[in-house]
């Protein structure tokens, strides 16, 4: 009996008490006497045992269960329950209220996968904005359970033993812009053809997500013809003709194995991997049918040129596949160098690259680590700079946003261009740079053209082009207070507080406030109901229904914080008549006046901006939403940057380097 576990052991596994019964069992059973006294009291004792293993058993689970009874943050037991008392009711598939759904994450893994979901469900309950005032209210001990619930299972992922999950595998078909730069790249033609293709789909703030690139058949068609196209022009242009046909047809030289030559080399190119055998021998199946209705060389190999163009393997990246492996595996080399180059210049490997992966050495994390940093300040990484932050920090909308031209004639279409350019001008420097992602906050530098000079009032900026610019006046500096964002944050006619204030709160902090409610009215847009009163103090009349103050209580300060910027981000001290009021209180008890002493604020909340950043280029590099896993590159990623002066590089080289980047996992794992 003395190898059954005590009592007090209340998480005795299952297990380890079948095997101690079995060590007694075995114990008792060599003991048993020959005699029928002897096996009666063998019986008797063997039965004790049974009945003492039983007892042991159900007293553990007995014990067990009180214990998960008794367990405050137990999910099933505790925490559901109050999540279905308040919550489930409007955040569920039917009502959907701020179109989130709470009620489908049914367990601790689905919610960590929802991390940006319960973040913001998280902060509402912290805030007290959920649930609304006019619904029924935990009490401050419920409140407080599911605050702590939450805050434990997001922080919850152990990154020593967590089993290392590069997530499902996703087919990613081109997006129109890296359609653009791989034709550009085969070519050395800049002909854009992908302007004239459906719009790509987009999925947590971006256009390359793998679930959101389908293809339709009209796509298929628009592909066909952009081909057709594509190749016109290549013809018309001997540099660009020369270089795709490495070898002609002539005396002495087979027409046929010229072709495969030619083919080869191009298909490879297009595909950014060598082609196998038997697919090649169908791109010359289409050489042959062209050669066989008298079409000369040129045009042969052209029909099989076309075909690479709409091959499956030109327009999505298949990467290859181990269809044996059980658990997750490294990329492939070649594969490797089109995820480190479709991620930074949104555009095929280039020969250092392909070399490379013809060596075999991009399964070196060092390596990979090394073409990162070169990569980065290669002019190619421009492209992290528009397709990134383009669409992390909305710098695309400005395309088309349209300020009205009767408040705003000042608005040119030179000024938009001057905008959106400095913005993607400033980010470049950054990253190719390697400064501090901070400056992204506030900086000292950026850059200016006469025109947008003007705009600023900044002196001393002369001509058209684009300069690196000395910031002494510090109202300018970081996105924040560019003119590209303060317009995309306006409405055509005036400022946006509560736009800008989400804008802020939401992008560069990473915790936008939940969506408003659905029959909250508008602001007066009316002149009449707007005379004599500034923006902010028609915002105080609205915030006098208790529904929409908690919300407005946390992004209006921040607002308010630029409301010296007017629609199209020109400096101004009055609006109409009346001084600005830019001094702002936040929920948490920190006052600023004005832009200067708010960058100052979002700068010492530099964590919270590193992780938004972070999250959002993690989701990016891997064309995947985050799953729980991913928060240990989160941590990793953010630890890097602290200790690097918060450098670029240190971010880019954490995601190229981490597990989900570098690996893969069959569909059946």
């Amino acid at each position: 009996m003395n190898d059954v576990r005590p009592m007090s052991d209340v998480r005795c596994p299952m297990s380890a008490l079948v095997q101690s019964s079995a060590a007694s069992m075995s114990a008792v059973n060599s003991q048993q006497e020959t005699s029928d006294i002897g096996h009666r009291t063998s019986d008797r004792a063997t039965i004790t045992v049974f009945a003492v293993v039983v007892l042991l058993l159900m007293s553990n689970l007995a014990l067990a269960a009180e214990e998960e009874n008794n367990d405050p943050y137990s999910f099933d037991r505790s925490i559901n329950p109050l999540l279905s008392k308040y919550c489930y009711g409007c955040h569920n598939a039917e009502k959907m209220k701020g179109d989130i759904d709470l009620k489908k994450d049914e367990n601790l893994r689905l919610i960590g996968n929802n991390r940006k979901v319960w973040t913001t469900a998280m902060q509402a309950l912290r805030d007290g904005e959920m649930p609304p005032k006019k619904s029924k209210q935990p009490s401050d001990e419920e409140r407080k359970r599911l605050i702590t619930f939450i805050e434990r299972t997001l922080n919850s992922v152990d990154c020593a033993t967590a089993v290392k999950d590069p997530g499902r595998p996703a087919v990613r078909r081109l997006t129109r812009v890296e359609y653009d730069n791989s034709i550009r790249d085969l070519f050395g033609l800049d002909l854009s053809p992908g302007e004239t293709f459906s719009p790509d789909g987009s999925s947590y703030g971006f256009d390359n997500i793998a679930d959101a690139l389908s293809i339709a058949p009209v796509q298929v068609e628009q592909y066909y013809d952009a081909a057709g196209k594509v190749l016109n022009a290549v013809f018309k242009d001997r540099k660009a003709t020369a270089a795709v046909f490495i070898k002609q047809a002539g005396p002495g030289v087979d027409a046929r194995m010229a072709a495969r030559e030619v083919i080869a080399a191009f298909a490879a190119r297009a595909y950014r991997k060598p082609v196998p055998d038997d697919h090649l021998e169908q791109l010359l199946g289409i050489y042959d049918v062209a050669v066989a209705a008298k079409r000369p060389f040129t045009l042969s190999v052209r029909a099989a040129m076309h075909a690479v163009l709409i091959s499956p393997r030109f327009l999505i990246r298949i990467e290859d596949q181990d269809a044996k492996a059980t658990a997750a595996y490294h990329v492939a080399s070649y594969d490797m160098a089109s995820r480190l180059s479709y991620f930074l210049w949104s555009s095929p490997p280039d020969a250092e690259l392909l070399k490379l992966a013809a060596e075999n050495r991009l399964q070196d994390a060092s390596v990979i680590e090394a073409q990162a940093r070169r990569m980065l300040k290669d002019p190619k990484s421009r492209a992290l700079a528009e397709n990134f932050t383009g669409q992390w920090l909305q710098l695309r909308n400005l395309s088309d946003h349209q300020p009205d031209a009767k408040t705003f004639p000042q608005f040119t279409p030179t000024l938009r261009t001057a905008m959106q350019e400095e913005a993607y001008l400033f980010i470049g420097e950054l990253i190719r740079n390697d400064r501090p992602v901070m400056d992204l906050i506030d900086a000292n530098y950026t850059f200016l053209n006469e025109e947008l000079a003007k705009h600023y009032g900044i002196d001393g900026v002369k001509g058209e082009r684009m300069q690196r610019v000395a910031l002494t006046d510090r109202r300018r500096g970081g996105v924040v207070t560019m003119g590209a964002v303060l317009t995309i944050t306006a409405d055509p006619a005036r400022t946006n507080i509560p736009r800008r204030g989400n804008y802020v709160m939401g992008t560069i902090l990473g915790v936008p406030p939940p969506p408003p409610p659905p029959d909250v009215p508008q602001l007066p847009a009316a002149k009449a109901d707007t005379k004599g009163k500034t923006l902010r103090q028609l915002l105080e009349l609205h915030r006098s229904n208790a529904e929409c103050a908690s919300c407005h209580a946390k992004t209006d300060p921040l607002g308010f914080g630029l409301e010296n910027y007017d629609a199209i981000g020109r400096w101004r001290d009055k609006e109409g008549d009346l001084a600005i009021d830019a001094t702002g209180t936040l929920p948490s008890g920190e006052s600023f006046n004005g832009p200067l002493e708010m960058k100052k604020i979002l700068l010492d909340r530099k964590q919270a901006f590193a992780r938004a950043l972070t999250e959002s280029m993690l989701i990016y590099a891997l064309g995947r939403g985050l799953q729980r896993d991913d928060e240990c590159v989160v941590k990793e990623a953010l630890a890097a940057l602290e200790k690097e002066g918060w450098r670029m590089s240190s971010l880019v080289t954490t995601i190229v380097r981490c597990f989900p980047f570098t690996h893969r996992r069959n569909a059946d794992y």
